[in-house]
């Protein structure tokens, strides 16, 4: 360790401050894809529940299903 360890924490302090400050920052998500998510939500719920399924099930289903494909939306939107 040749520095001294408060010297290396001021300096991943002012690292910090400018990755905080930088303005190249991923695009916030837009209103078009949290509404697709909503409805891919209802469509999923709807489908189970016309097969059905209980409604406490489907909501389940659902839910895991909504959280599944936005998720991979978002690893697939990050490749482009």
């Amino acid at each position: 360790m040749d520095e001294d360890p408060v010297d290396v924490g001021i300096e991943i302090k002012r690292g910090f401050a400018r990755t905080v400050a930088s303005r190249d920052r991923p695009p916030r998500v837009d209103g078009g894809y949290v509404a697709g998510v909503a409805v891919w939500g209802l469509v999923a719920f709807a489908a189970l529940s016309i097969v059905g399924m209980s409604w406490v099930p489907a909501a389940i289903l659902a839910a895991i299903l909504c959280w599944f494909w936005p998720v991979f939306l978002l690893f697939d939107r990050t490749r482009s």
